[in-house]
Formats: structure tokens, sequence, C-alpha cells
């Protein structure tokens, strides 16, 4: 613990590791609020990221992002090629927004960058949590005004990352049947009854991006990687 850090981000860290660990529900989001505070970002994200078979979103929890950007992101499958996702296999714990955008810059689709400035989110930090031998990473990353991250905010952000990856990890396994939507369960119908993308968007009038939407919130809810094992998944859960 840095020797100019008072108390009070101490207190508060293990009251919230305490509530994640206790109560990962409201714990999660009540920790990144008070992350938040600590460290003065304009927003705060959390994701859990499926290392094997290969590299998935496998859940997220959103602080003051807007939602547009999270259905975006997910929408285009952004999370396979975002420089700070990326860079987290990389990085030692805490890095920042700009590294990872020069190490990948002349491999990320200019459309990333494009999406996410019109989103207001230029500069920021990310701090990544990984067990040995666990396919789950955990990503935390932070808008912030400057490219700049005070020692106190530092500190509290890489102590608390333990505590939410293992409440984040404690949740998604008391998940086994996450609940569909009723778009959702509309999509999956179709889906096992063997219509296309384009055959299900027109059935329901919606277009083939929003159908392909609404498939990886599903893959994401029932932990599948294709079709086929939602199909699978949940006819087994009795939910088609």
């Amino acid at each position: 613990m840095p020797n100019d850090i008072d108390q009070a981000p101490l207190v508060g860290l293990i009251e919230h590791m305490r509530s994640c660990l206790a109560y990962p529900d409201r714990g999660i989001p009540d920790t990144l609020g008070w992350l938040r505070d600590v460290t003065c970002c304009d927003g705060i994200i959390l994701c859990q990221v499926r290392l094997s078979p290969a590299s998935s979103i496998r859940h997220i929890a959103n602080h003051n992002y807007h939602p547009e950007w999270i259905q975006t992101y997910l929408a285009q499958d952004f999370g396979t090629i975002d420089p700070v996702i990326r860079y987290a296999y990389l990085a030692s714990n805490i890095y920042s927004w700009e590294d990872a955008y020069k190490h990948f810059e002349d491999c990320c689709p200019a459309t990333f960058f494009e999406t996410a400035a019109h989103y207001g989110l230029h500069a920021g930090f990310a701090c990544r949590f990984y067990q040995d031998n666990s396919k789950i990473m955990t990503v935390c990353s932070l808008c912030v005004e400057s490219n700049v991250l005070k020692p106190t905010a530092r500190w509290v952000l890489y102590n608390a990352m333990p505590a939410l990856h293992t409440a984040t990890n404690g949740m998604e396994k008391n998940k086994s049947i996450r609940p569909l939507s009723l778009r959702e369960s509309e999509v999956l119908k179709w889906a096992s009854e063997g219509k296309t993308v384009w055959e299900i968007g027109m059935i329901l009038c919606l277009s083939e991006g929003t159908v392909k939407f609404h498939l990886r919130n599903i893959y994401r809810k029932l932990d599948v990687t294709n079709r086929a094992q939602a199909i699978a998944t949940a006819a087994h859960q009795g939910l088609i």
C-alpha cells in the first residue's frame, strides 16, 4: 500500500471485497460504482473473457458506459478485435488504452476506433486478473478524460480485481439456467427450426444485425459458442 494513501480507501476496499464475495449480484455493481468514485473515471466496465477454445466475452457488468456502445460492441463482435482485451494477454496488471492501441493499431479495423470515439471513449486504463490454468480472464476497463491514473486509483483497482474475478465466476456458475428475454426466446425458437438469420429477421421484422445480437446474447446466457450448442442446451433446460 503506497505511503501517501489514507485509511479510507483501505476500509472501502475491504468492505466492497466482502460484499462482492457474499452477495455478488449486488456487490459487483456496488464495487464498480465505488471504484468509479475513487478513480474519478467517467465510466467503468467489467468483463470476463473465455480463453478456450476461442477467446470470447463471457460476462459484462457495465457502470456508466453508454448502453448503445455495449450493444454495438456485442453485435459487431468487437471483443475479438478490441486492443484493450487483446493487450490483457501481454500486460502484467494495469495498462493504458494508449499502450494497447499503439500495440495493435496496425491490425485493428479503423471502424473500432471510430465507433469508440463516437461514444466518447478516447483514453483510459485497464487491469486484468488471471489465475494459472484457468480458462477465464477478468478485465476491468476505465474511461478517463486524461491518460493519468493516480497511485490511489491504481492501488484500489489492482487489489479489487481478485474479489471481482472470484465473485463474477461464482455468479456465472450459480446461473446454470439464465432466463432468456421474450425476443431471445423467439429468435432461438426459429433457429431451432432451421431458419437462417435472414429468415428469422424477416419473420420477426428485425435486421440481420439485430438477430445476430440476440444470438450472441443467447450464447452468452447459455454458456455456449454456437447455434447447435445453444439449441441443444436450451432443449435440455426446457427453454424451447
